[in-house]
């Protein structure tokens, strides 16, 4: 049977977060840029607000099964890591390798990169480009320096990153209910505006927009694995994981739901579909927006740029404080450069996995916009042109999710079918939380996974993202060898 990985104190990492940072992490890391712009794409893809509520409810049930079976995981196996030890401990070092494979080249540097995105698409309506500069441009520069702040406040340690989460969540969650009480407080909106609230629609084409919109809610509600990569450095972890995680997802589906009410309150549906039909630029699916500025004017659309720039902000330090343990643990274990497995000798933190997921979110971005400003050469073949002409008119945020999406879903669904491996395999393991409704929990889990996987190979508009996803999970097998091998040659 599979032992997790011996460590030494010179590179474990010190237990400095306690419950209230447990929770910041869950609930900050998924409110991010998702409520302030996915709404408009869901009100497009489901026209009717029934279908919309239901996307809604449906995605935040979706997250919470996969939340409550890996509470029980996090809870058992409280090492630095989260989905990689999990995945090791229950199918072997390849799969574990292949996510955190994934986890840095596509999902959580992407994660990150397409949160600086939609970070730098608010601020350049605080501070237009100046004349000369191209807009994408200025918003790719605000990116690139909102995640080297967060890295660096990260290597400084991870008391002051836990420190900035709870101050940045207390800040954005205060901001979300202003703006559901907005209405309220103004007199603005109507009942009417809840129209249409049952489909018009026959149930294939609604079952296809239905099918699109999952994955931009799921998008709205990733994060929720931020917390378990952390284990090792929380107190108590056996009780404050699966508290962290099961209040996490409460509040979440609560906010979210009470958002989207207000929105559709306030605007009328076509105010917020059109919003999901624009082509290119600006903050086209800032549906918060134009919620804001029909409630209170301009100066609405100036609080919701700085209350979107700062959730995105406190979300891009969820992903820098939890996304490098997976690398660290990698490197312990022989499968990863071993710097990255090294503890800062000053700062106590993985410094250098930090830097290195840093780095590559910020080359994600300079690639992503280089894609959008360069238009694609006319000589090139026939499905590579039809690609890139594609990336070349898609926003840098949408360029960016739907690899996100689609990958991290993908070892999601493996981590939390391996709470089914680890029962049978490693029944002697101490588990100090079960998952709540075993095993149809844990079940409905993987088969809504698999379901959402197939829509999205099967949806031409995020085809082409899913399958070179795939295309980069294979390439991991190669890395695989090499590092494994070369981590051989070095203990000898």
């Amino acid at each position: 049977m599979n032992e997790p990985a011996a460590t030494t104190p010179r590179n474990e990492l010190p237990r400095v977060l306690g419950p209230i940072q447990a929770f910041c992490v869950v609930v900050g890391s998924v409110i991010g840029s998702g409520i302030f712009l996915v709404p408009a794409r869901v009100a497009h893809e489901v026209p009717n607000l029934s279908g919309v509520l239901a996307v809604w409810i449906v995605g935040g049930l979706f997250s919470a099964a996969g939340a409550l079976t890996l509470a029980e995981l996090g809870a058992m196996l409280p090492r630095a890591g989260g989905l990689y030890v999990y995945l090791r401990e229950a199918y072997g070092p390849l799969p574990a390798f292949l996510f955190g494979w994934v986890e840095f080249l596509v999902a959580r540097t992407g994660s990150m990169a397409t949160l600086a995105a939609a970070f730098a698409r608010y601020f350049a309506q605080l501070a237009p480009p100046p004349a000369p500069i191209p807009g994408e441009l200025w918003q790719a520069g605000a990116a690139v320096t909102a995640i080297a702040v967060v890295v660096i406040v990260n290597v400084l340690g991870t008391r002051g990153g836990g420190a900035l989460q709870v101050v940045g969540t207390a800040l954005k969650v205060g901001g979300v209910l202003g703006l559901i009480s907005l209405p309220f407080i103004t007199g603005g909106g109507s009942a009417a505006n809840f129209e249409p609230f049952w489909p018009t629609q026959g149930p294939g084409g609604l079952l296809l927009g239905v099918a699109a919109a999952m994955v931009s809610v799921l998008w709205a509600y990733d994060g929720w694995t931020n917390v378990t990569p952390l284990a090792e450095e929380i107190h108590d972890p056996g009780k404050n994981i699966p508290r962290a995680l099961l209040l996490g997802m409460a509040v979440l589906i609560a906010v979210y739901l009470s958002m989207t009410l207000a929105y559709h309150y306030v605007l009328p549906w076509s105010a917020i579909a059109d919003q999901g039909r624009a082509a290119k630029g600006g903050v086209e699916n800032a549906v918060a927006a134009i919620y804001c500025k029909s409630l209170v004017g301009r100066n609405g659309v100036v609080a919701i740029s700085i209350l979107v720039m700062c959730s995105t902000f406190i979300s891009l330090n969820g992903n820098a404080l939890s996304g490098p343990r997976a690398y660290f643990a990698m490197a312990r274990d022989g499968l990863f450069p071993a710097g990255l497995g090294r503890v800062h000798a000053t700062h106590e933190t993985p410094a250098a996995a930090i830097i290195a997921q840093g780095v590559w979110a910020i080359a994600l971005t300079i690639l992503g916009t280089l894609l959008i400003l360069i238009p694609p050469p006319s000589g090139l073949p026939g499905p590579l042109l039809a690609t890139w002409t594609t990336l070349n008119q898609t926003p840098l945020y949408d360029l960016l999710y739907t690899y996100v999406v689609f990958g991290a879903n993908l070892f999601y669904m493996l981590a939390i079918s391996s709470v089914f491996v680890l029962r049978v395999k490693r029944p002697d393991l101490h588990r100090p939380y079960r998952t709540l409704g075993y095993p149809i929990t844990p079940m409905l889990y993987v088969l809504a996974s698999l379901f959402l996987l197939g829509s999205m190979i099967n949806d031409r508009k995020s085809q082409a993202q899913s399958l070179a996803g795939l295309g980069i999970i294979l390439l991991g097998v190669p890395a695989y060898w090499f590092f494994r091998a070369r981590g051989r040659a070095i203990q000898r």
